[in-house]
C-alpha cells in the first residue's frame, strides 16, 4: 500500500519535473526570439557580445531539450546513460563555444578539454562494455 503511494507520488514529481523543464524551455525561447529581434531593430549590428549571448541562449535551450529527454528515458524506463552522456556534451560544447578569455583562461580552456575528453573516454568504455543502447540515441 506505502509503496504503490510512494510510486504515485514519484510518477507526479517526475510529471511536475517535466513540466518544468517545458516551461523553462518555453522561456528561454522567448528569450532567443527577444534577443534577434533586438538585433534586428538595432539594423543586423551583430558584434561579438550579441552573438555570445544569442549562441548562448540557444545552446542552453539544446541543454534544456536534453534534460527533457532524460526525463522522459527515465520515466519511460529506459536506459538513461546515452541522453545524459548527450547532455554533458552539449554542455560542454556551449562553454567551448561562448568561451571567453579571462585571467585564467588557460586553466579554464584544460579545465573544459579535461571534462571534453572525460566524456568522451567514459562514452567509448560505456559502448564498448555494451551499457549504450544506441537505437536510443
Amino acid at each position: 500500500m506505502v509503496e504503490k503511494q510512494l510510486n504515485r507520488f514519484v510518477f507526479a514529481l517526475e510529471i511536475a519535473v517535466s513540466a518544468a523543464l517545458v516551461v523553462v524551455a518555453g522561456l528561454l525561447v522567448i528569450t532567443l526570439a527577444m534577443q534577434l529581434l533586438a538585433t534586428i531593430s538595432d539594423g543586423l549590428m551583430f558584434g561579438r557580445d550579441e552573438f555570445t549571448l544569442v549562441i548562448s541562449t540557444a545552446l542552453e535551450v539544446f541543454i534544456v531539450i536534453e534534460l527533457f529527454r532524460i526525463a522522459l528515458a527515465y520515466m519511460n524506463h529506459r536506459n538513461v546513460i546515452p541522453t545524459v552522456l548527450e547532455a554533458a556534451l552539449v554542455a560542454v560544447a556551449r562553454k567551448f563555444v561562448v568561451f571567453e578569455p579571462k585571467e585564467d583562461y588557460l586553466q579554464t580552456a584544460l579545465g573544459l578539454a579535461a571534462l571534453l575528453l572525460a566524456i568522451a573516454v567514459s562514452w567509448w568504455l560505456l559502448k564498448r562494455a555494451d551499457v549504450l543502447n544506441t537505437d536510443e540515441l
